[in-house]
């Protein structure tokens, strides 16, 4: 039995993702694939615009045989983090072969290659990093820079867009593949249609970007109004089988800025930030600063303004939404110490994919959680002899609970319905 992972947050699922799910299962000549998706709020820093259970259902229509959550932690992390939290659970698994990545290019040796860098970080890479940091540059363009001077003397397009998204994945899915010693074998695949951030929706595979602001056009401040007709013209780009799912799921989107009351609750009471996760001393200095003139302002607008030029917005968003979901520093430097990921909770899955199940708890080193109600007890009993990954274990887990019931709170209170508890729920199961 063979089986390819796929690292994904479905925000949501297109006709780009099902073909990635196809073509990874011909690629890989897998039996099953495995996907590791990230829960309710994803790595740009914003909740998803639906929540994890009908991003499942849709994965597994669109062909995936398996879905389970990546913590809280690693999903709103930066790439570094969101890959290695993802690379670590489906190594963890014990039985999955391949990791099949978007890319902009599908040479794997020159990912391998890059990867080496990343990993070893030779004293040429660490002086232009440095240099290109302290004259104004980002991480991302400045470790770009710094792996194109230790390959000086190869001429190669993808040197010069390692700074785009997907190449940043592809680059941190096959350093963590390497720190942690993996046998899962790499798998770029090139991507196809618009860019990761294009807006436009001029491709059969269009981007995620371009479909939430299409679905989010025309909201007014307190309430969201689509027109059918607008809903029906965005379905050439969502899978058959997930229209009516789709239809459903695009009247009642959570947006970033649902979720103001709480972050500004935490910008009033809270003097010091630096111990929240990916809030350094400087970061918390300028937001206790700002933050009177943060009131009253969109989640876009609080981002611009905290913006500087060593701070994406991305790595702002991270922040605001690690106050706001109360992620500690010292909760994942826990983690990371102590091996990463401690279990691997299942979402989703088809009836059909019992053999895969049936490996995963026979050659798993994390225990598979199936059903919240019961997660910590299986937690106990499974580290009933390491009380330091026991202690890490129920961490993450009151995370992920939180981070959830903060979701599923906001849009209860939105929509008005029953705010149903995580520990109330199962995971999806279809033919």
């Amino acid at each position: 039995m063979r089986s390819v992972g796929i690292i994904a947050e479905y925000n949501p699922l297109h006709t780009g993702h099902k073909y990635h799910i196809q073509k990874a299962r011909r690629m890989a000549n897998a039996d099953y694939t495995v996907v590791v998706m990230s829960p309710d709020f994803v790595q740009r820093g914003t909740p998803a615009i639906f929540d994890k259970y009908t991003r499942t259902r849709m994965a597994l229509l669109a062909g995936a045989d398996l879905v389970l959550e990546l913590p809280i932690c690693y999903a709103t992390g930066s790439a570094e983090y969101f890959a290695r939290g993802a690379i670590g659970m489906l190594d963890a698994l014990g039985c999955v072969d391949t990791v099949c990545f978007g890319s902009e290019t599908a040479d794997g040796n020159l990912l391998s290659q890059l990867a080496d860098i990343l990993v070893l970080e030779p004293p040429v890479y660490q002086d232009v990093l440095r240099r290109e940091q302290k004259a104004g540059k980002t991480f991302p363009q400045a470790r770009a820079t710094a792996l194109a001077a230790v390959l000086a003397d190869r001429d190669n397009e993808f040197l010069r867009q390692l700074s785009m998204p997907n190449n940043i994945l592809a680059l941190e899915y096959c350093k963590a593949l390497q720190q942690l010693s993996s046998s899962i074998l790499p798998l770029p695949i090139l991507r196809q249609g618009n860019g990761y951030h294009d807006e436009a929706l001029s491709d059969t595979f269009c981007s995620a970007t371009a479909l939430r602001e299409a679905l989010l056009q025309g909201q007014g401040p307190e309430e969201i109004q689509i027109k059918q007709r607008n809903l029906t013209s965005l379905l050439s780009y969502i899978p058959e089988t997930c229209h009516p799912l789709f239809l459903k799921a695009a009247r009642a989107p959570v947006t970033a800025d649902d979720f103001l009351p709480l972050l500004i609750d935490k910008l009033l009471t809270i003097s010091d930030f630096s111990g929240y996760f990916d809030i350094s001393p400087e970061l918390s200095d300028r937001i206790r600063k700002l933050r009177f003139s943060c009131i009253g302002k969109s989640f876009a607008e609080i981002t611009a303004l905290l913006k500087t030029r060593q701070l994406t917005e991305a790595r702002i968003r991270r922040a605001l939404l690690h106050l706001t979901l109360d992620l500690q520093q010292s909760s994942l430097s826990c983690f990371w110490v102590n091996g990463t990921v401690f279990y691997a909770r299942l979402l989703g899955f088809k009836k059909n994919a019992g053999p895969l199940l049936h490996a995963i708890r026979h050659s798993a080193n994390i225990p598979l959680l199936a059903k919240p109600s019961n997660a910590e007890t299986i937690l106990k009993n499974f580290y009933s002899k390491q009380p330091d990954r026991l202690s890490c274990a129920l961490e993450m887990l009151r995370m992920d609970f939180l981070a959830s019931h903060r979701y599923e709170g906001v849009s209860s209170y939105k929509y008005n319905r029953e705010f149903v508890p995580e520990f109330k729920k199962s995971p999806i199961i279809i033919e």
